[in-house]
């Protein structure tokens, strides 16, 4: 292990297990219990009829002493008959006393998770389930990421979901989904038309923010209890374990019937609660990191995780592996990535390619407090080490986060509010963070995730109104939409893999709240009336999906293309132009972004020869996969707006279509009398 570790490392005292069967095993017949429990003196297997004590007929119906087995450091224990539906928990005495905790390998619970169900899997899964298929593409590149919470998607009443599912894992399961009264459509009926490819769901896994039973309080879930468990807020019931297990299926079925992949927000980094952890309460102060008796805390949640610990890392993988076994998840965004060591991340990467390879994986690469990691700077997954890191674990791209829009929470400017500061964060991150010139922190593009905002801080709107001093959160004024146009430009035809907060596409406003983790639901819901008042914003982002999708230099995920690329900064203009030898594309594209006051000349250039004719494929108004008008090279680029054009005579071969068929716009002539010119001297 290369981990330089700055605590206690019991792994040089405990034994190991490297089995596959650590918590309750079901079959009709016999149910099979396992828990790693070293430093225990002792553990009872607790029997119970419900999953919390204030149900009605709670009763304790059973209490087994399990038997040690000191190679292994596991506690064990069977019993007969068919034990489906009963819940279960650990009575431990260690040195530091006797606590009562659920299974840390729990994968089903009572409500409010203190109690682990006995879980017969297979009669949780939904009709039609064997026959879904994971959705994953064929690059990391060729993931478009809409980043969603589950109560946001639908909670309010403008999402068309039926009254009990709103909020609720079902909700995705609800087709042809319109506004009330409207034929606009939404949710996930509206994610197809979008053209999205992926989802990413804020923590869904069962945190402890939340009463389950009133169901009332908001939080965006980074505060886990069980990570093998869907949430139970989420779910129409969260009393019985096997409800939410079968809803989360449906739910993922259900995308992936719309040929949308699911990727999972894990927060393997810190828990809800230290003391009351079933990690910390089964074997204390192992899964932890601790420095003098304390634990530390580089999480920001006072509880940093040890990755690079034997048994931790061993369960980090277990979950995650069990999640794309379980469930079908298709990728995961690893949360505070950098508290993770760097083996543990490639470990990880290496199980989840012995599935699919195709799985997503990528992360925040950065901790809360860099001080207080308990690892050393160079094994730890943040960017100055990416190159440490399989190609295929991503990055959060924050140097181009910033370059884009400014600070995320102040009234700073970026890029596309004017600055010129900031053009060459911009410039590296349209190459994908990979390119020798200009900046290459990432080993390729599949490695750099392309974001103006997610969950954390301003949307991109409210940023955008902050920067402009703007207090209105509904204008449509030109210039604000102008510059949510070209963050989208910039994201979308980046070489990275572009990733946007659900709703940047129709301004989504959290009216000014950068913070909103527990806010309440008339600040974080989606409001799906703004696709009616954004339309044309909408559209314009459809077109950008469409037109990535049909340029894989855009997608590729080495360094060819950008290498083939050729980037012009004139203090004005950026315009990246790539040159395209794929059979049936366009041989070459060209996006030039003005973010100036006023009209300039573009500047196309490329170490290749360059077409003779173009055509516009985006401008600041539109953006279609189809050309709209011929690109004239005499022409300015209007203040604030963007261009993308491309070859006009593979354009013409693809579609079949004739040279002069789309004809330049003559402006009409206006004949002004002589007395009118006499007037205007």
């Amino acid at each position: 292990m290369s981990t330089t570790a700055f605590y206690s490392n019991k792994d040089e005292i405990y034994s190991t297990y490297h089995g596959n069967d650590l918590g309750s095993v079901y079959t009709p017949e016999c149910t099979a219990f396992k828990v790693w429990a070293p430093s225990a003196e002792q553990v009872l297997l607790k029997l119970y009829s419900t999953g919390s004590f204030y149900e009605e007929g709670a009763q304790v119906i059973g209490i087994k002493q399990m038997l040690y087995d000191a190679s292994t450091g596991v506690w064990s224990a069977a019993i007969d008959g068919d034990l489906k539906g009963v819940y279960y928990t650990y009575v431990i005495k260690t040195e530091k006393g006797t606590h009562e905790t659920q299974d840390v390998y729990s994968r089903a619970v009572g409500v409010n998770s203190t109690r682990s169900e006995v879980v017969d899997l297979k009669a949780t899964d939904p009709e039609g389930w064997d026959s879904d298929r994971h959705v994953l593409p064929d690059k990391p590149n060729d993931a478009v990421i809409w980043e969603i919470h589950v109560r946001d998607f639908s909670s309010s009443d403008t999402s068309g979901v039926s009254k009990e599912h709103r909020g609720k894992f079902l909700a995705f399961t609800e087709e042809n989904t319109v506004i009330p009264f409207t034929s606009y459509p939404t949710c996930v009926n509206y994610l197809k038309q979008l053209g999205i490819t992926h989802v990413q769901l804020n923590p869904v896994f069962d945190f402890g923010s939340v009463n389950e039973i009133t169901g009332v309080e908001y939080n965006w879930g980074y505060d886990p209890v069980n990570y093998n468990v869907p949430e139970g807020s989420y779910s129409t019931d969260a009393y019985h374990g096997e409800v939410r297990i079968k809803e989360f299926k449906q739910m993922v079925m259900a995308l992936h019937k719309a040929g949308i992949g699911v990727i999972m927000d894990v927060v393997y980094n810190h828990v809800y609660s230290t003391a009351d952890s079933p990690f910390e309460k089964t074997v204390p102060g192992y899964y932890f990191r601790m420095q003098d008796g304390k634990f530390l805390n580089s999480s920001g949640c006072g509880n940093v995780t040890a990755s690079d610990k034997v048994m931790f890392r061993k369960f980090m993988i277990d979950s995650l592996r069990y999640w794309v076994e379980e469930y079908h998840i298709d990728g995961f965004r690893f949360d505070l990535m950098a508290c993770h060591d760097i083996d543990t991340l490639n470990e990880i990467r290496a199980e989840l390619d012995k599935i699919d390879k195709r799985i997503l994986m990528y992360g925040e690469p950065w901790t809360a407090n860099d001080g207080e990691n308990g690892i050393s700077g160079e094994d730890c997954c943040n960017k100055s080490n990416a190159k440490k890191l399989s190609d295929r674990i991503g990055m959060f791209n924050d140097d181009m986060r910033h370059g884009i829009k400014g600070g995320s929470d102040d009234d700073s400017k970026g890029f596309i509010q004017g600055s010129t500061h900031s053009a060459y964060n911009v410039i590296a991150g349209m190459m994908g963070a990979s390119s020798v010139t200009f900046g290459n922190w990432a080993n390729e593009p599949s490695q750099c995730i392309t974001y103006a905002s997610a969950h954390d801080n301003l949307t991109l709107w409210d940023k955008i109104l902050k920067s402009n001093w703007c207090d209105d959160f509904n204008t449509t004024d030109k210039l604000y939409i102008g510059q949510n146009k070209l963050a989208a430009v910039l994201i979308l035809s980046s070489m990275g893999i572009p990733f946007m907060l659900a709703g940047e596409e129709f301004a989504r406003t959290k009216r000014g709240d950068h913070n909103s983790y527990k806010s309440p639901d008339s600040i974080n819901s989606i409001n799906w009336t703004r696709i009616v008042r954004y339309s044309q914003l909408v559209d314009y982002y459809k077109g950008l999906i469409q037109i990535r999708k049909a340029f894989s230099p855009l997608r590729d995920n080495t360094t060819k293309a950008v290498n083939d690329g050729y980037i012009v900064y004139n203090g004005q203009t950026i315009s990246l132009t790539i040159k395209n030898d794929t059979e049936g594309e366009w041989k070459m594209i060209s996006v030039i972004i003005n973010n100036s006051d006023n009209a300039c000349a573009p500047q196309i250039k490329s170490q290749y020869e360059l077409p003779k004719r173009w055509y516009i494929i985006a401008n600041g108004d539109s953006a279609s996969a189809k050309a709209t008008d011929i690109f004239d090279p005499e022409d300015n680029i209007p203040p604030h707006s963007a261009l993308i054009i491309v070859d006009a005579d593979s354009y013409d071969k693809i579609n079949g279509t004739e040279p002069l068929k789309i004809e330049k716009k003559v402006e009409p002539k206006i004949e002004i009398s002589s007395e009118i010119k006499e007037m205007l001297k």
